[in-house]
């Protein structure tokens, strides 16, 4: 036993000798290996400045972000050039919508998405200005743009657009820049006739809509030929008014405005025509508020233009009138019938017209 003793001690001894043969040698070795691993680590280490994206999430209802919010921020980041070049295109930062409020705000960035905690992220952008808008709405006019002239002898009388009139929704700086709601251009090359068109709505401003979708608006266009023997002439916007109207209902006329052509044995001036003349169209539907409805049904009904003249226009003979016959649409007046507005009489007035110049010496081209 003691001899199985000495003999491990002697072992022992042998493995110490070897391993402490020639130690500063070896020591040096282990000492260099480990400066040469660290300095492989350290030239994998990247640093870069790269842009990351903002990231704008959906605001209460009521809110808008402003257009001209930053799209992106500058970011310093450090660490393995492998894991810099795969975390960078994932990264972003995300605008805390609790953090705002109407108007200007500043946000300071704090942390950044899409990122790993083994690399280092400094924004270089610490802070950012985010703006957020009251929500508006507002009604524009509905247009077109009438391009090519109608061949010669044929007039544009008159048109309509229905719906006349669109709301739209979207950031107040925005709708205060639009006035109107352009369908684009109509072209008149060899129109000889009245036509109706569908037109389809418009692209509009990024974060601005239409309030109730509309998915098609409808375009009439009223053409009239001249008189071969050229002594006639054509008025245009001679104001349609309904006449003897519920006070309970409001009608839609599918046509504000006709157009007359006529001829007169004396000379007539425009405003004399507009101060003599007026269109009606019949009326005569009525609303039952016990029973909610309307008299004899809700169905669209045509009616005929009648041109009414005054007695300083006994030289003037009408010839005809674009359109002849106007669709009325009626509809309830009010939500709670229980009010009644009595609205005045126009039975024995007439439509002044626009608001026109003094009249010159002559008759106004036809064109």
């Amino acid at each position: 036993m003691i001899r199985l003793i000495k003999q491990g001690f002697y072992l022992f001894h042998l493995i110490l000798l070897k391993i402490f043969e020639n130690w500063q040698a070896k020591l040096g070795s282990v000492v260099l290996a480990i400066l040469f691993y660290i300095n492989l680590q350290t030239s994998k280490i990247t640093i870069k400045t790269v842009e990351i994206p903002v990231e704008y999430p959906k605001l209460s209802s009521g809110l808008v972000y402003g257009k001209n919010n930053e799209k992106s921020i500058k970011v310093k980041v450090e660490g393995i050039k492998d894991l810099v070049n795969y975390y960078i295109q994932f990264m972003k930062f995300v605008v805390d919508p609790s953090e705002l409020s109407v108007g200007e705000n500043i946000i300071e960035v704090k942390k950044i998405w899409g990122a790993s905690n083994r690399i280092k992220i400094t924004p270089i952008d610490s802070k950012i200005l985010v703006n957020v808008e009251q929500l508006a709405t507002k009604e524009l006019p509905v247009e077109v743009i009438f391009e090519d002239d109608l061949p010669s002898g044929y007039y544009r009388t008159s048109y309509t657009i229905k719906p006349k009139t669109v709301v739209l929704e979207g950031p107040k700086s925005i709708l205060n820049t639009l006035n109107k709601y352009t369908l684009g251009t109509v072209s008149l090359k060899d129109i000889r006739e009245s036509f109706v068109r569908t037109l389809k709505p418009v692209d509009l401003p990024k974060g601005v809509s239409l309030q109730n979708p509309i998915s098609e608006f409808q375009l009439r266009v009223n053409i009239l030929k001249a008189s071969s023997e050229g002594n006639d002439k054509i008025i245009k916007g001679i104001f349609v008014k309904c006449e003897n109207l519920d006070d309970n209902l409001e009608a839609e006329l599918s046509v504000d405005e006709v157009s007359i052509k006529y001829t007169s044995s004396e000379p007539i001036s425009t405003l004399q025509f507009y101060d003599g003349i007026r269109a009606t169209v019949p009326c005569n539907y009525t609303y039952d508020p016990v029973n909610k409805k309307i008299l004899p049904n809700s169905l669209p009904v045509l009616a005929k233009v009648k041109i009414v003249k005054s007695p300083s226009l006994k030289n003037v003979e009408i010839l005809s009138v674009n359109p002849e016959k106007i669709t009325i649409t009626y509809r309830p007046r009010y939500s709670d019938l229980n009010s009644i507005y009595k609205k005045p009489s126009m039975e024995n007035e007439f439509y002044p017209g626009p608001n026109f110049p003094e009249p010159p010496d002559e008759e106004p081209s036809l064109k």
